[in-house]
């Protein structure tokens, strides 16, 4: 579907993101600040595993 696997991890963290969100917060408030902070540590772990396996 998408060429770059960053675009497709992207968004996979994007949707897995929300719905734990969705699941595990009430509020508004709640979700959407859960659901970024969960985005950015997704992304951010990929990112670093990515970085790290790079010289192995």
């Amino acid at each position: 579907m998408f060429r770059s696997h960053f675009v497709s991890m992207a968004v996979f963290a994007g949707i897995v993101s929300i719905l734990l969100a969705c699941l595990k917060q009430e509020t508004r408030r709640g979700i959407i600040r859960y659901a970024v902070k969960n985005f950015l540590f997704m992304t951010g772990g990929v990112i670093l595993a990515g970085w790290f396996i790079h010289f192995f």
